[in-house]
């Protein structure tokens, strides 16, 4: 781990309240950390973690709704009552994919996504995209299992201006800075979810930006291309229309040339991966060891 490299050679042992099961073994380690300089310009996170493994910033629940501004009569959006932006302070959120693959090949990518590090279990409207942020310090370098701190502003995107999401529909964004605060490690675990979940826009909402698991998936069509997108539809039962039919999509990885075939048919035991959100949600696998056969 980053934040024990630095070693000394005596510790006064330090007691802390952890908050949750979750975070007893890294009070443990942070107590038997010493005291000292962090790793100072190499841009790697500091060498001592903080003293409040959560911190006292806001949790993504507190902050993160049910989106009551959506108008089902509005396929085309024309007069929306979008929430304002609104400044956040957020603490102890566990980075839990970044996005390194470009696939459009236009600069899509440099999103990360988080959830909340404190919360055991993670409930609904844990998790967020962090729009293209920004460091403290500058040359702070991020990987996934770091646990940070983010101080921005969240706001409900509407989609692009030349075409905004149906009924009124927003994907939640933070954009800001993230500071470090200790590395978890990238073992992370996702949240088992029911297909039915994604079946409606609201009850897909609540797991955006999370990390989960869904069971028995089966293909429901080819997969597709568009600009680069790569993208396989997956069955959760009738009754839906086809803008919430949600799919398995190359947002966080070549899906199409590394990822196990995708065509109409094909089962899985489970998949998982990030949820996001253009134009209707998507399951986006980090790789394709996150496809169970």
């Amino acid at each position: 781990m980053r934040f024990l490299r630095d070693r000394f050679a005596t510790c006064a042992p330090t007691r802390v309240a952890a908050r949750t099961s979750v975070f007893a073994l890294l009070v443990a380690l942070a107590a038997s950390a010493c005291s000292g300089t962090g790793d100072g310009g190499t841009g790697d996170p500091p060498s001592k973690p903080a003293a409040d493994p959560c911190g006292g910033g806001d949790r993504l629940s507190d902050v993160v709704s049910e989106p009551t501004w959506v108008d089902p009569d509005q396929a085309m959006s024309n007069s929306c009552s979008y929430p304002p932006d609104r400044p956040v302070k957020l603490s102890g959120l566990r980075i839990v994919a970044i996005d390194h693959f470009d696939e459009t090949g236009n600069g899509a990518s440099g999103n990360y996504y988080v959830q909340d590090g404190c919360a055991d279990p993670i409930g609904p409207y844990s998790g967020m995209t962090v729009y293209a942020p920004s460091f403290s310090p500058p040359d702070l370098r991020l990987a996934a299992g770091d646990v940070v701190d983010v101080l921005g502003n969240l706001m409900e995107f509407p989609g692009p201006t030349s075409g905004p999401f149906p009924q009124c529909r927003t994907l939640p964004e933070i954009g800001g800075t993230m500071t470090f605060r200790f590395e978890l490690g990238p073992d992370l675990p996702a949240r088992t979810i029911p297909t039915t979940d994604l079946k409606t826009y609201e009850g897909a909402r609540q797991w955006l930006g999370m990390l989960v698991r869904i069971e028995n998936v089966v293909i429901a069509d080819k997969a597709y291309e568009s600009s680069g997108r790569y993208s396989a539809p997956i069955d959760v039962g009738g009754g839906i229309s086809q803008i919430d039919v949600p799919s398995i999509s190359n947002e966080l990885f070549d899906l199409k040339n590394e990822g196990p075939l995708l065509a109409e048919g094909v089962k899985f035991k489970a998949v998982t991966g990030v949820v996001t959100y253009f134009y209707g949600f998507k399951i986006a696998p980090r790789s394709a060891a996150d496809f169970e056969l």
